[in-house]
């Protein structure tokens, strides 16, 4: 493993780290969530669920879902921010490593190029920019917040069928937000229809989705800023059951003439939801290579491709082409 992969594989650890703290971040919304609602119901001390209690009881869900899906947007938003800045890390320090070995001090305007290309991923992610369905993120959490009202419905209407009172029910919506596994048999028998759904998946698949996808188009994006970069290798976690064959074929074979998984930077396919694969700047010169060029460009040798670079992001650096 070369200097740019191993940058690249720390750089994917930081993502993980962030998906899991989004998960938690989320189960804990879903969580506070069923326990006002079960909280609700169990102050009423209603011994059946007659028609009117119910009524006032979907005026609450409609309250809390509709708080739900604000408090979904907003931690959504912010963890997509964070998986873009990670994303851009890559090609960050990989320059400046370039930079510090020709003994260039690139200036402390250096990090806001990647600052736009940050903006500009989570803007196209919030927009739904980035998918045919032209979906905002947005649309999509308010649909997973309709499907996650519809279920609590249809609790309250299978346990009134089943005659139980609002302190059975507050009882029934707490094992909801547990594991399928852990919510005993009795349960799945009076609701079938989420026997095995898990309350926060839907949410979670959107945001593992948007987490990755952020850090993915932003690890692409940035790689069209350093010079030397000549491509994006498509890394597969390779763990078996887990790991598709799309991702499987990706990896491992030459489609474009550039190597075993190597993409053109403006081909590098989006990854499918809940992946897990990792994009890795392609840089066939050694670090030592590329120092030499930058120090003999700046030397005043010719170098068109450097020359094509500086003219497009010379304004963000502080030191002056000779």
């Amino acid at each position: 493993m070369n200097e740019y992969e191993e940058i690249s594989k720390e750089t994917r650890k930081k993502v993980s780290k962030l998906t899991l703290e989004q998960q938690k971040d989320l189960l804990d919304l879903f969580s506070e969530v069923i326990k006002e609602l079960a909280k609700k119901a169990e102050k009423s001390k209603s011994k059946s669920l007659n028609e009117r209690w119910t009524l006032d009881y979907i005026k609450e869900l409609e309250r809390v879902k509709k708080e739900l899906t604000k408090e979904l947007n907003k931690s959504t938003r912010g963890f997509i921010t964070k998986a873009a800045r990670v994303g851009t890390e890559t090609e960050q320090q990989i320059m400046f490593k370039m930079f510090k070995y020709a003994g260039i001090d690139p200036g402390e305007h250096f990090t806001e190029m990647f600052s736009q290309v940050q903006d500009k991923v989570v803007k196209d992610i919030i927009n739904g920019n980035l998918y045919k369905d032209n979906k905002t993120l947005s649309s999509r959490i308010w649909n997973y917040g309709q499907e996650f009202e519809k279920d609590i419905q249809y609790v309250i209407n299978r346990a009134i069928l089943e005659k139980k009172s609002a302190i059975e029910l507050a009882k029934d919506l707490e094992k909801y937000i547990k594991d399928p596994a852990k919510r005993g048999s009795d349960w799945g028998k009076c609701y079938p229809h989420l026997r095995n759904k898990k309350v926060d998946y839907n949410a979670m698949r959107l945001a593992r989705t948007s987490i990755n996808h952020a850090y993915q188009n932003s690890s692409i994006q940035s790689s069209n800023m350093n010079p030397f970069t000549e491509g994006i290798k498509w890394h597969s976690a390779m763990i078996h059951g887990r790991t598709c064959e799309l991702c499987i074929e990706r990896a491992i074979t030459d489609q474009f003439g550039l190597g075993i998984g190597i993409f053109p930077i403006d081909q590098v396919p989006l990854d499918h939801p809940n992946g897990l694969c990792t994009m890795i700047p392609y840089i066939p010169k050694p670090l030592d290579t590329v120092t030499d060029e930058l120090r003999n460009w700046l030397d005043g040798e010719n170098n068109s491709i450097l020359d094509k670079w500086y003219n497009e992001y010379g304004d963000y650096f502080a030191f002056k082409k000779l």
